[in-house]
């Protein structure tokens, strides 16, 4: 029941959240600042995910040994 929940949170964040705000900024409910705020905020938080995996990934094989002679 727990993944399920996670998974409906994603879901709600990562498509109902974005769909709201473009049909807001479309209906002149919110205004348009929303909108480039909300994206500059996307593209930052997918520039940390990707990096921070790709360092967490490193240091699990750095940790482990995986590349040592």
């Amino acid at each position: 029941m727990g993944n399920f929940l996670i998974l409906t949170g994603l879901v709600v964040v990562a498509v109902f959240v974005p769909i709201a705000v473009i049909i807001g900024v479309w209906a002149n409910v919110l205004p348009d600042v929303i909108a480039e705020y909300t994206s500059i905020v996307g593209v930052a938080l997918a520039i940390i995910f990707i990096i921070g995996g790709n360092l967490y990934c490193m240091y699990g094989d750095i940790k482990t040994g995986r590349y040592s002679k």
